[in-house]
This record gives structure tokens, sequence and C-alpha cells, in this order.
């Protein structure tokens, strides 16, 4: 019986790859789109300034031009702030100090990056 195992590994924040077992046989390849439960994205690079964040004013800086859907994660994961917007720059006043997750969603297009708070 042929038993196909999948598994997404993060590697690190802006790498991802994806696992595949065949019985005694095993594989890992790099990746440039993934899958969340209804929706596949491709993947997106962007940058964040200043980082670490000096002041309550974050930009970001992505080669497309769609709305962005924006997500700033803790370290457990849990969203502290999230907006929708056009926008280039955003104000985060109440981050407290500590390393967070900066999602960035544009149409089918998707990508994270790491943000310090000093």
């Amino acid at each position: 019986m042929l038993r196909v195992l999948f598994a997404i590994l993060a590697l690190s924040i802006n790498s991802l790859a994806y696992a595949q077992q065949q019985d005694d046989e095993s594989r890992v390849s790099n990746s440039s789109t993934f899958a969340t439960k209804s929706e596949t994205f491709q993947r997106l690079q962007f940058k964040l300034y200043p980082n670490p964040l000096v002041g309550d004013y974050l930009n970001i800086i992505s080669p497309r031009s769609e709305i962005k859907e924006i997500a700033v994660l803790n370290i457990l994961g849990e969203v502290v702030f999230k907006i929708t917007t056009p926008d280039n720059q955003i104000q985060l006043p109440n981050l407290i100090r500590g390393i967070f997750i900066v999602k960035l969603k544009q149409g089918n297009y998707m990508g994270l990056s790491r943000l310090v708070v000093p």
C-alpha cells in the first residue's frame, strides 16, 4: 500500500519548503507557492523600514500595487494589529518591545517578514 505524507516546513521567515514521503523514500524541495485551507498564494517578497522600528510609522515596500491586507502577529501567532489599506505606510503606536511577524497579502500573493521593536 502506497502511503503519501505531505508536510509544510517553515525553514525561516522568508523561505518555505515541503516534504513528501512515499514508504521509505523522502524528498524535500523549495517552493515559491504555498496553500492555506482554501486558497493558494504566490510568494510575495517585500521590505519593511525602519526595521528595527523607530517611532510609530512602518513603511512597506512591495512590487505589487493591489490593496494591502496587513497583519502583525506576535511570537505566539496572535494578531496584534490588522488593516486593509492602499497606503505604503501604517501607524503602529502601541506595539511593545519584541519580535513580530508582518504578514502582507495582495491579491493571490502573500509574504511574511520579521519586524523588531526595540
